[in-house]
């Protein structure tokens, strides 16, 4: 009776907050059928355009729905099935936190730990943070530096090692108080990841698979790019460029595969769910000695709320969400006054939603070839399903989706109305040619060719361009790659004595992916001498 009291004065005050009447999915999971969910994921591919799809669904510890739809590759006759692998970029991220969660378990190191003791050449670019800086630090997204601060290393894709990506930390100026701010961060997972290999010591690809896929079932899974090699069914990555779909480059690689490189299947991943929804248990396999694979003690620590970070504005007035933080690769919020857990993944032509309610022992996932908002969509779309809701979260995200876009277009244009179209640069343009070196993402080169200037990366071959006069001494630099939909001011400041001193960079776009933080590159002039 005690329990059953407990459960009355939640649902009370649940209600009384949300003003969202708390039903059991159980109420209403008849009315869930295979049929629904098939007409919902079908309508979210046509609606953004999904060449492929593949979605599974756990509930009260059983798979009840697993299954893949459309093309691996547009122009193939493959088909995406429940073993199709897809990239699911940050939804990694949950491993990398739960491998250090075995670790924790097995007394090797504790979340408290710093980072320093395992490894002596972080640093960061206050000394205090250096020394304070935790292992758990690593996984909450409060560094103190920016949004995406440092991707470029690695996006798209480059010639960057992982010691190259500790070195950097020391040369990021924060934004923020340490410990004060929410801002999404991948590095710290690539660290992170670092750290698993330190203290295992094996590589981090070999950790996961023999200590998370291997004990829970999950074969179709790999930890890295490299691992995934000769494996044929998985999906291509896909992009719409000026409303044509385009098979793209893969941007995977082994550096990211802590903080985004794993790719699984659908049916994979309903293991991973069901770990989960039995609070770390496995259901056929057990570890050591018949424990379960990761302790409750830590999986609490696993899902507990750290960082806040704002509620979006959709599951505000929507859902009813009103308060949202992020774990330790878990966001954290609720959903019709219930606990959800959740997260997303987008990797360059690929993206990747999952969520699970552990209070109605619901776990949904969803991933597709192409960079749209689809497996959010549809993820949500199921969940309502299942709880009774009437909410149509496919044109709820669609029309956010295009609102974004529209606002972004509406602020390029007006930048452009708005430039003196009648000034000219201070300098001829050969004057701007040369070498620019940033401390942590490294040189890039401003050449002059065919009567025009022209932007050229040394890191990443892919950030090359002609440069675009805009106004003054700021000019557009026009990516030849036009797959990567982040053109860039160019802005170049001059010394007192009329010299060319430095660069600074900034999105044209305000819809331009984060991880392009072209704003973070404080790019100087080598002379010489240097």
């Amino acid at each position: 009776m005690k329990t059953r009291r407990k459960r009355f004065f939640l649902c009370v005050v649940l209600v009384l907050v949300f003003g969202l009447p708390l039903v059991s999915a159980a109420a209403h999971d008849d009315q869930v059928t295979e049929e629904t969910i098939d007409a919902a994921v079908k309508r979210a591919m046509t609606l953004f355009e999904v060449p492929g799809m593949a979605m599974s669904v756990v509930h009260d510890g059983e798979v009840i729905y697993s299954k893949g739809f459309g093309v691996r590759k547009i122009g193939a006759n493959d088909t995406v099935d429940s073993d199709t692998l897809f990239q699911i970029a940050s939804v990694s991220k949950a491993f990398t936190a739960a491998s250090l969660a075995l670790l924790v378990d097995e007394g090797k190191l504790d979340w408290e730990d710093r980072v320093i003791d395992y490894l002596p050449d972080f640093c960061m670019y206050d000394p205090w943070v250096t020394r304070e800086f935790t292992i758990r630090d690593l996984l909450t997204h409060r560094s103190g530096l920016g949004l995406g601060a440092g991707d470029l290393l690695f996006w798209p894709a480059g010639n960057t090692s992982v010691d190259e990506v500790i070195r950097a930390m020391r040369y990021l100026k924060p934004v923020s108080s340490f410990r004060s701010k929410f801002d999404y961060d991948n590095l710290m997972y690539v660290i992170a990841g670092e750290v698993v290999v330190e203290v295992s010591g094996m590589p981090y690809a070999d950790f996961v698979e023999s200590r998370l896929f291997a004990p829970l079932g999950m074969s179709d899974c790999r930890a890295s790019s490299s691992h995934s090699k000769g494996i044929s069914n998985r999906a291509t990555p896909h992009l719409l460029i000026d409303g044509e779909l385009q098979v793209t480059s893969s941007s995977e690689s082994d550096l990211m595969a802590p903080a985004g490189g794993i790719q699984c299947s659908a049916a994979a991943m309903t293991h991973w769910l069901q770990m989960w929804l039995s609070g770390g248990e496995q259901r056929e396999k057990q570890g050591p000695e018949g424990q379960p694979l990761i302790s409750p003690e830590q999986i609490r620590e696993l899902l507990g709320p750290v960082t806040l970070f704002p509620t979006r504005d959709l599951m505000k007035e929507n859902a009813g969400s009103h308060m949202s933080a992020y774990a330790l690769g878990w966001g954290v919020s609720s959903f019709y006054g219930r606990p959800i857990y959740s997260h997303s993944g987008g990797l360059w032509g690929m993206t990747t939603f999952t969520a699970f309610l552990p209070e109605d022992g619901l776990a949904v996932f969803a991933s597709n070839n192409q960079m749209t908002a689809a497996p959010r969509a549809v993820v949500f779309e199921i969940l309502d399903q299942f709880l009774g809701g009437d909410q149509d979260w496919i044109k709820l995200h669609h029309d956010e989706v295009n609102a974004r876009h529209q606002k972004a277009d509406q602020a390029v244009a007006e930048a452009a109305e708005e430039r003196r179209a009648d000034s000219r640069p201070s300098l001829s343009l050969e004057a701007y040619v040369g070498t620019y070196r940033d401390p942590w993402y490294g040189d890039i080169f401003i050449e002059l060719v065919d009567d025009g200037l022209r932007f050229r990366s040394a890191r990443t071959l892919q950030l090359a361009g002609p440069l675009e006069h805009f106004q003054f001494d700021t000019f557009i630099v026009r990516w030849t790659d036009r797959q990567l939909m982040a053109d860039a001011y160019v802005s170049f400041s001059l010394t007192p004595e009329g010299l060319i001193d430095r660069i600074a960079m900034k999105a044209v776009s305000p819809a331009t992916d984060f991880s392009y933080d072209f704003h973070d590159l404080d790019l100087h002039r080598v002379r010489e001498s240097e």
